[in-house]
Parts: structure tokens; sequence; C-alpha cells
């Protein structure tokens, strides 16, 4: 702990947990740690950090896109031969694959007379070897005849189901159905499977059964839809420009059909209009701009436009440009101790996040909040009552996942905690000896939603000895709820603090009885002060938004010299809102400046930029 308290930055873990920053306005950055093997383990090295994984389980080569050259007899080529699969095979139709969702969980080895050669040959071209590459496509379109030939029709659906168990991150093809969000494993098999498209064979689609294309379309477009993350990682890999080419070619085919088309293609333009809500580049909508003129004369031409319309007004499009990403399995930021506890007039904190899954009993959560706000009504405090609803874990049990916002706590586990029981987000203090109470917001989040979320408790002295003690919780920069709740005293040092996670089981014996419970989210910067900042300062920083990077002191220099009065206004106004909040910060992360496994930390106490590596 000595170590951590002499300075004060964040580290990603070991568990080769890739950083990612990625800019709705075009820019777009990738800060990978250094390790690139998918590994997972239950023992994670908690240091001074951020920790996440993505198990790209291959690199991405410098490997140009743009050979997507016309195969003869591509487009509506099924090359088909009159043999049905085998009975082995496992697909619903003869010809066709079945709309129903895929068997969960996907095995990439499901099919028994899977030939490793092809196995072999999708593996060489997610590695990026280009003739790899072109044989696939000429397989795929029955241009060329793979082994011996007898099992053509079977051919193109190993190929887009193997892609599909390669990517991950789906278990399900209805885009109403349960589809729980969980994280892909492989965005180069994407990249692929974009390119493979226009020489699947489509021919035959209907409410029953799926061709090869739509299938794959389709299992990219659940993947795209499962979780922020799965967009982060395809965007980064260049999938948008890939599909917008695709589309080219698809659509093109379509000119002089007088409003007839050869394949539905309305699934690929969702999976358009999800990568670009997540990120644009200049090059990819000037590609965008230049396919919309080359199918004037077919319908795709207005739906790309009602694509890039969608897009620009995703709910993506509301969060920070940068953000820490935490998959809910091995992530989070760790910052360092203290040799004393900060927080001894109150504290605040505040963020912008994205809730990618409460992973909760929504009922369960729903009533506890419902006997809390009953009991507030009634009594106009915290009651023992509504703190034993809030949550399961004051039972000691922690069998309930309860995704933690923040935890500051001891070595003997005192301190506060901040966690979500489902939609609520609850507030836990403990003061040892077991003791604790916890206090539950009514305020329901809505996952996949971008919020600022604002917390302050108060420890003031009333007029005649007696403390004033009350929680503030802030949505989007607006006060919602206030509730007198009791804070904690604490004479014991600070041992971890922890955004998006708690310390792990494995940690001091800390939690005995209780589970890890890492957030899923993605997350803004991170502010934490030692004590509260008042409504109105509070409103200011939700106001500004997550993508300025705040600068203190002789380094914060002058405000922008601009031309515009709205800029030189906005400039000035975070300038000062930096002067004021200054004293208060006592930690301050922005995911902007993640380099590799550390993120410095940005307050005036803080490495001032400077990444110090450590073990």
């Amino acid at each position: 702990m000595e170590e951590e308290e002499e300075s004060k930055e964040t580290k990603i873990s070991d568990n080769e947990l890739h950083g990612h920053e990625v800019n709705n306005r075009g820019m777009e950055r990738v800060v990978k740690s250094p390790q690139e093997e998918n590994v997972h383990g239950d023992n994670l090295k908690y240091l001074s950090g951020v920790y996440s994984t993505e198990g790209n389980l291959y690199p991405v080569p410098d490997m140009p896109h743009d050979h997507l050259t016309s195969s003869p007899g591509s487009e509506g080529h099924c090359g088909h031969t009159d043999n049905e699969y085998p009975s082995s095979a496992n697909f619903c139709s003869p010809t066709y694959s079945s709309v129903s969702s895929p068997q969960k969980p996907w095995e990439r080895n499901a099919g028994q007379n899977s030939s490793a050669e092809l196995l072999h040959l999708i593996d060489s071209a997610i590695m990026g070897k280009p003739e790899g590459m072109e044989k696939l496509k000429n397989i795929a379109s029955g241009v060329e005849i793979f082994g011996n030939g007898e099992e053509m029709d079977s051919v193109p659906f190993l190929i887009v189901d193997s892609l599909l168990a390669t990517m991950g991150g789906v278990e399900s093809f209805e885009e109403d159905g349960d589809n729980p969000p969980s994280v892909m494993l492989n965005s180069r098999a994407a990249i692929v499977s974009g390119e493979l498209i226009p020489w699947l064979p489509y021919v035959g689609d209907s409410d029953v059964v799926m061709s090869p294309r739509t299938r794959m379309v389709r299992g990219l477009l659940a993947i795209l839809r499962a979780c922020t993350r799965n967009r982060a990682m395809c965007s980064m890999a260049g999938l948008l420009g890939v599909l917008l080419r695709t589309a080219e070619k698809i659509f093109t085919v379509d000119v002089g059909l007088n409003g007839q088309i050869r394949w539905d293609g309305t699934p690929l333009c969702r999976c358009i209009q999800y990568l670009a809500g997540h990120s644009l580049t200049v090059s990819d909508l000037h590609r965008w701009f230049q396919v919309i003129p080359r199918t004037l004369t077919t319908i795709w031409a207005s739906r790309l436009m009602l694509a890039l319309e969608k897009a620009i007004t995703e709910k993506e499009s509301n969060g920070p440009a940068c953000t820490f990403e935490f998959d809910g399995e091995s992530s989070g930021l760790l910052g360092p101790g203290e040799g004393r506890w900060p927080f001894i007039h109150g504290y605040a904190f505040a963020t912008w996040i994205y809730i990618e899954s409460f992973a909760d009993a929504l009922n369960t959560a729903t009533v506890a909040a419902a006997i809390a706000a009953a009991a507030f009504a009634k009594s106009g405090k915290s009651s023992a009552m509504s703190a034993a609803a809030a949550a399961s874990a004051l039972a000691g049990e922690g069998t309930v996942h309860m995704p933690r916002l923040f935890s500051f706590l001891s070595a003997d586990n005192q301190g506060i905690e901040a966690y979500f029981h489902a939609q609520f987000l609850v507030v836990e203090i403990g003061c040892g000896k077991a003791k604790k109470s916890a206090l539950h917001f009514t305020y329901a989040f809505r996952p996949q939603c971008w919020y600022f979320i604002g917390l302050e408790h108060t420890s003031k002295n009333g007029i005649l000895g007696n403390a004033e003690n009350e929680i503030r919780l802030y949505v989007d920069g607006t006060l919602h709820e206030v509730r007198p709740f009791e804070f904690p005293r604490i004479s014991k040092p600070l041992a971890f603090c922890c955004i998006g996670t708690n310390p792990p089981p494995t940690m001091a014996g800390l939690q005995r009885r209780r589970r890890q419970c890492p957030l899923f989210a993605e997350m803004g910067p991170v502010y934490i002060f030692k004590e509260p900042i008042g409504p109105e300062r509070m409103a200011r920083l939700a106001s500004r938004g997550g993508d300025i990077v705040p600068s203190f002191g002789n380094g914060a220099g002058l405000p922008w010299l601009a031309t515009n009065a709205h800029v030189q206004s906005k400039a000035d106004e975070s300038v000062l809102l930096d002067a004021e909040i200054g004293d208060f910060i006592h930690l301050l992360y922005h995911p902007s400046l993640l380099s590799g496994r550390f993120c410095p930390d940005a307050s005036p106490s803080g490495a001032a930029g400077q990444i110090i590596s450590g073990c």
C-alpha cells in the first residue's frame, strides 16, 4: 500500500484487456495492453489500475479491404448440387437455415462433418492472408469446388456458423427476444464476415428459412446490438468501411430493376446504422455519400439516408467520446490507498455511465425500492426496514450480483460502497463489527442509456451540536433525491479505492462471504471529491460534458482566444469551473489519458499527466 500512496494512477490488469477510446466525431484510438492473448483467469492482479478483457484472438493487420472485386456468378449463384445435407449437419432445411436462433451456446465444431481443412482456411482468412480470403470467397459462391463436392450445399452454412462462433457475443437472432449483452471474442472474424457477404448464396429467403447471406448478416446485427464493447471492437477494426463497400456491391446489382430487389438488405443497413451510431469517421462518411448516388434508382438510396439520419441521433452519441470499458467479469479501476481516511467532511462522486446490463432480478429490486420509498414517505427518514429491503447484501450472504459503482473500504471492511440492485442505486456504509446500513434510491435507471450520475454525502454540525447528515442523488445534473443518511465516522486508512468493481475475495479475506461484482458498463471521466461541491457546481459539471480534460493551477493557462463568442464563453466557464473544484478533488481519472495499462490521476495532487510504470 505504501507504493500505491506514492503515485495516484490506475493500471490495467494483466488479464489482456484492451482500453478503447472511440470518438463519435470521427476520431478513433486503440490502447492495447501488453498481452494480446486471450487469457481468462480467476485470480486477477489488483494493482493500481484499470483492467478489462477484450479477448481479440488475432491481431488486426494492415490488410486492404478494397479487393472486393466481382466474382463471376457470385451474385445469386448458390453453387448447390442436387444432394441434400447429411443428417449429421443438423440443418432444418435441405437448402436453407432455419430462421430460429442457433443452439446455445454456439460450438465451433458442432457439425460432425465440419472439415478441418475448411476451418483452417477460415483461420487463415481471419489471420489476414489474402489468398485464404480469395479461396474462401470462391468456395462460398460455388465457383470453386471444396473437397469431393458431395457436401457443397452445406459448405456456405458451415462457413457462416464457424465465423459466427469465432466472433461470439450473441446467443439469439431474435431482436425482441431474450438476448443478454455479451462481449464478442474476435473482431477480425467480423471483418472477414463483412467481406464475405456478397459471395454468400442468398436465394430462397422466407419467413421460415434463412439463406447463408441472411444468416451471416443477421448474426452480425445481433452481435453489434448486444453491447457497446462489440461495436467499439468492430469500429476500431474497420468494419463500417467494409460493410459500406459490401452494401455498394450488393445494392448496385438492383440498379435498373425498376424498384425490384434481389435480396432484402434491410439487416445490412441496420448493421451500418448501429456501427455509425457508435463511431463515424470522415472517410466512412465520404464512402457513404459515394454509395448513395450509385443506388439512386433503387430503394436502397433512401434506406441508406435513413440509416445515416438514425445513426446521427443514436443514444450512444450523447455520451463522452472516450470511455473506460468494463466487461462485467474482470474489469474495473483501482486507485491508490491512503494512509488515512480522506473523507472526513463528506464526499462526492461524479461520472458519466452507460450500463450495458444490471444482471439482477428486477422484480426483487422493484419491491425493495417500493418498500424504501414507502418507509421514507411515512417516516421522512431512512429506516431499518428500507435499508434491509434495499440490498440482500445486508444479510451477508452476497449471493446476488449487484455491480459496484464504487467501493471505498478499509482493510477491515469499513467504508462506503455504491452499487446497483437491478435498476436502483444503493449506498451502503459499514462501520466495523458487521454494523452496516444502506439506503435504496427510488430512481430507476435504464440499461443502455447514457447518464451523468452524481452522489454527495454531507456531514454538518447543527446549531445544537447535532450532526445533519444527508445524501443527494443527481441524474444528468438535476437533483433527484435528498435523503437523511448517517455519515460514517471512519478512522482507519483507505485500503481499497475501486471504481466499477469491489475488492476480490482473495485480498486480505475482505469478502469472505460476498462475491465480487464488477460493472458491465462504459464509464466516462471519474471525479472523486473529498467533500461535497453543491448542486450548482454539480449541474455545471454535468452540462460541460465528459470530453473536457480539466486543467489546474499553473497548467491551466488561459481560455482559448476564440473568434466565436459562444465558444469563448464555454471555454471561460470551463476554466472557471476547474478553478472552483480543484481544491475539492481527491482523484480524477479521464479515459483520454489512458495509456497502455495505466491511467494517471489528473487531479491537482496527482501525477500531473506523467505515467509511472509499476508492478
